[in-house]
């Protein structure tokens, strides 16, 4: 069981980025591009043109 623990203390780092990497991953699995096409034929509310001043 000592082993275990040396090696989880060792890799502290790489596990906790491996788990917020995990944890901030989107939960639907379709492309970026799919949903955004679908965002478009719904009327594309909350994008407003930006205007130069």
């Amino acid at each position: 069981m000592s082993e275990l623990k040396k090696i989880l203390t060792k890799n502290m780092g790489f596990i906790a980025l491996v788990s917020v990497t995990l944890g901030l991953a989107p939960y639907s699995r379709e492309p970026h591009i799919w949903g955004k096409i679908k965002w478009i034929q719904g009327g594309a509310i909350g994008m407003e043109l930006m205007t130069v001043v």
